[in-house]
């Protein structure tokens, strides 16, 4: 009878560890901070263009990469595979990325929707130039750099 007292509280414990674990790891979700590297597009309120491509940490990690890939290219960012990246625009206008010359991701929807974000994984490595484009906007794309190894 003891020894089935010990497994039984034995279980418990293990069971309530895992329960623990898992819960932790679904309200973290996808959108865990660690795995997303969000960037802020800056749009001027009455142009409607980009006028910014910024880390939202202002965090620039190309700078711990020796030889940094940017240089001093401030509106490059650096990634890894398997990481992503979320763009949000600084107003309420709709815009959608473009990549001409090949893209880091392998599905994504360009398009900023209702949620006011873009969010893909990054599946290639590679040095990507890509544009932004706001509605509204009269003039040319902003054309920020993504270096992702």
């Amino acid at each position: 009878m003891t020894i089935q007292r010990v497994n039984y509280y034995s279980f418990l414990k293990i069971s309530f560890v895992v329960f623990i674990s898992l819960f932790s790891n679904f309200s973290m979700g996808e959108h865990n901070s660690g795995r997303d590297k969000a960037l802020v597009i800056k749009i001027d309120p009455v142009t409607h263009c980009a006028i910014s491509v910024e880390p939202a940490n202002h965090k620039q990690d190309c700078k711990l990469e020796s030889p940094n890939p940017c240089k001093n290219d401030p509106e490059c960012i650096c990634s890894k595979k398997e990481k992503y990246i979320v763009w949000t625009a600084s107003t309420e206008d709709k815009f959608d990325i473009n990549f001409p010359n090949g893209t880091p991701f392998k599905r994504c929807n360009y398009k900023s929707e209702s949620a006011g974000e873009i969010r893909c994984k990054i599946k290639n490595d590679g040095d990507f130039y890509y544009e932004v484009n706001v509605e509204g906007c009269a003039s040319n794309p902003y054309d920020p750099r993504i270096v992702v190894h």
